[in-house]
Formats: structure tokens, sequence, C-alpha cells
């Protein structure tokens, strides 16, 4: 998450965000606190716009599975990591809902199985049998987060849990988002809870950050802004294909339903009725 005076920008993995939160340090000013974290009721003071930034689910997934062949993250080391794993800054900064996190958490015994979804980066059946399990409640407890005990995973995937816990849950909010339990409820604890006042897309980084600037008034000088745009985008992976090389039609599904409140809210389309 990053800070400032008029700004709040949310961080959702694997969306561009370190990359977002960069270019705002240096255009708008203003702090990092910690990635990832749901925002304090104490934030909602001042004024301040809140930034959020999204991706197509598509692409996010092979995005994240692609990290994970290099050997990067958080999520691969979670499922790659036999028996109980917990992160060793989580002690320093929450030791409370840390501890509350370890007592909780189920030892990982799939991890063997995991690494070798990781095997090569090239390989779209490793990519595949890796969103299987994903999707699949026998392996749930392996990727933490609180994902498997929320009543979000029997129908809606990570990237939609880790939406809304980031987006539509203030610090101590939890609780009230794990009992939504069906597709429907969901829908309306978003429309209802999300606070994000502007979106920035992935896939058109730069414009929407320019346009997030603009709705929250600061003005960006020409020259900056057209530097922008030739920045070198940051913790990428290294993959070489797009979504279509490594999704098939049931994967491709799989994905479009799991996920279908940020397809339908953002109006992303699969990658086989992509130009």
């Amino acid at each position: 998450m990053f800070v400032s005076d008029k700004i709040v920008f949310m961080e959702l993995q694997k969306t561009g965000c370190t990359h977002i939160r960069n270019l705002l340090k240096e255009i708008v000013g203003g702090k990092f606190v910690e990635r990832h974290i749901q925002a304090d009721p104490s934030l909602f003071t001042n004024g301040r716009s809140f930034l959020g930034s999204v991706r197509d689910p598509w692409n996010w997934h092979v995005s994240l599975w692609a990290y994970g062949c290099d050997g990067r993250g958080d999520f691969y080391s979670n499922v790659t990591t036999k028996g109980v794993r917990i992160r060793d800054r989580g002690w320093k900064l929450h030791p409370y809902s840390t501890l509350i996190e370890y007592l909780e958490c189920r030892p990982n015994r799939h991890s063997e199985e995991w690494k070798r979804t990781f095997r090569d980066v090239n390989d779209a059946g490793a990519f595949r049998h890796w969103l299987h399990m994903l999707h699949d409640e026998t392996y749930w407890p392996d990727v933490g987060e609180g994902y498997w005990r929320s009543g979000l995973s029997r129908f809606a995937g990570l990237l939609t849990y880790r939406y809304m816990k980031i987006f539509s849950s203030k610090k101590g909010e939890l609780g009230r988002l794990r009992a939504v339990s069906t597709p429907e409820q969901l829908m309306e604890y978003e429309k209802n809870n999300c606070f994000i006042d502007y979106f920035i897309r992935n896939e058109n980084l730069e414009s929407d950050l320019l346009g997030a600037l603009e709705f929250t008034k600061f003005e960006v000088p020409p020259a900056v802004a057209a530097g922008m745009k030739s920045r070198p985008k940051t913790n990428t992976s290294s993959k070489k294909h797009g979504p279509r090389y490594y999704y098939d039609a049931e994967t491709e599904k799989l994905v479009g339903d799991r996920d279908r409140l940020i397809v339908e809210k953002f109006g992303y389309l699969p990658p086989s009725l992509r130009n």
C-alpha cells in the first residue's frame, strides 16, 4: 500500500502494483507502507482518493504461475514449502494475526506436486495442471492467505478473493467477507463495499495511471507523462507466450467461471475471443 496526503494506492498482487507504486512515489510523493494489505479505517479521512489496479484474469493466472516458474513470489513459497510456513515479516509487523494464522494453518502435504507444475515456463500442460490444482479444494489449504477458510473459495478464485479482501474489506472486516457464501451475495457485497475510486488496468497501465492522477486533480508535467510510457516494467516473469498458448477450452472456462465478478465488472474477454 502506498499512502500520500491525497492518494492511497491499494496493491493487488500481479497487477503491476510495484511499477505503479514506484511511479506514484516519484510523481506524487508519499510513502510505502506494506505490500498487499487491507486499508486501515483511519485512512478514510481528509478526502483521500483510493486507487487500485486490476488485470485480465486469464493473463493474471499465467503471470502468477510464470513468476513461480522463476522461483519467485509469496504464492510460490507458500505452495512449495513442506509443512507449516509463516513469513518471517509477519511476526514483526502483525504478531497477533500471524499467531492466529499459524494456529489455523494446515501443513502443506503437496509441495512436491506443486513444484512439478513450475518445471518449465513454456509447458502449457504444466500450467493447466497447476490451474486445476489451484481450483481444487484439496489444495486450497496449501495456498494460505485464509483462502481455504473463506466461503468464497467454494465458488470464486484466488484472484477474486484477493480483490475482495483488498478493495472491498477494510482492516478488521475479513470476518464479514468470509461469511459470503453465494455468487449473488458476492456481487452484492462488492457493490456495497468496494471503496476504490479509480481502477488502473494493467493492460493500459500508464494511460490509466495518468487518468487516475487527473481524477485526483494532480497535474503531471508533459515531460513526466511521456517518460512514464518508456519506463521498463518491474517484477516481470520470463514467460514468452500469450494466454492463448496456455489455455484450452476447459481451463479458459474454469477461470471465466471462478473470476466472473472481475470478468463482468471490467468487461474482460477470454483469450479465444480476442483479436
